[in-house]
């Protein structure tokens, strides 16, 4: 506020003026009173001010590499519901485990874990057989595979290609057949 003096009906009036912080500011600093600002962000000094965009700065960072991590890990588990309580569950499980931090797409791994060991967790569970089938095919596939490894016979052409070294496992492979086939029918009957 400031008084105004003039003449007439108009003299002698306040006029209310809006604070403007940066003279008010410079009133300050000329009264001796400037350690009486507001704690606002207008009043802090220059270092305080670049400190603060460093924090932010590094906030950002964190949390941008927070997401990636949160998203490598969700593209790894389909079967997992992406639900505000699956998150606020899985958050508790890895601040309960890790601390407050940038977690990792193992921690996640992990904390998912514990998550899915306590059944805390909301899952596609038509997702979950789909998995358990892919994983029961692929490991009858392997034993075919290993099972038609271990009683191909191969012919005289295929075994005059062969190096030495593959020659001798087909031979010694035969071999113990033979020997096994001889055992079931109980005895040495070559």
């Amino acid at each position: 506020m400031s008084r105004v003096s003039g003449t007439g009906s108009y003299g002698n009036s306040i006029v209310h003026r809006e604070v403007d912080p940066f003279d008010d500011k410079a009133r300050r600093s000329l009264d001796g009173t400037l350690n009486e600002l507001p704690d606002t962000f207008e009043n802090w000094s220059a270092d305080r001010i670049k400190e603060a965009a460093l924090g932010f700065e590094r906030a950002d960072r964190d949390r941008i590499a927070q997401k990636a991590n949160a998203d490598a890990f969700l593209a790894l588990h389909p079967e997992f519901v992406d639900l505000n309580t699956n998150g606020q569950t899985m958050n508790r499980t890895l601040e309960a485990l890790y601390g407050d931090r940038l977690y990792s797409v193992a921690e996640f791994e992990k904390a998912y874990d514990v998550c899915r060991a306590n059944n805390s967790l909301t899952l596609d569970q038509a997702e979950i057989v789909k998995q358990q089938q892919a994983a029961a095919n692929e490991r009858a596939k392997a034993a075919r595979k290993q099972h038609a490894a271990a009683t191909r016979v191969f012919s005289e052409h295929e075994k005059e290609n062969m190096s030495l070294e593959e020659l001798r496992e087909a031979e010694s492979r035969e071999i113990r057949q033979q020997m096994q086939a001889a055992g079931e029918r109980g005895g040495n009957g070559w």
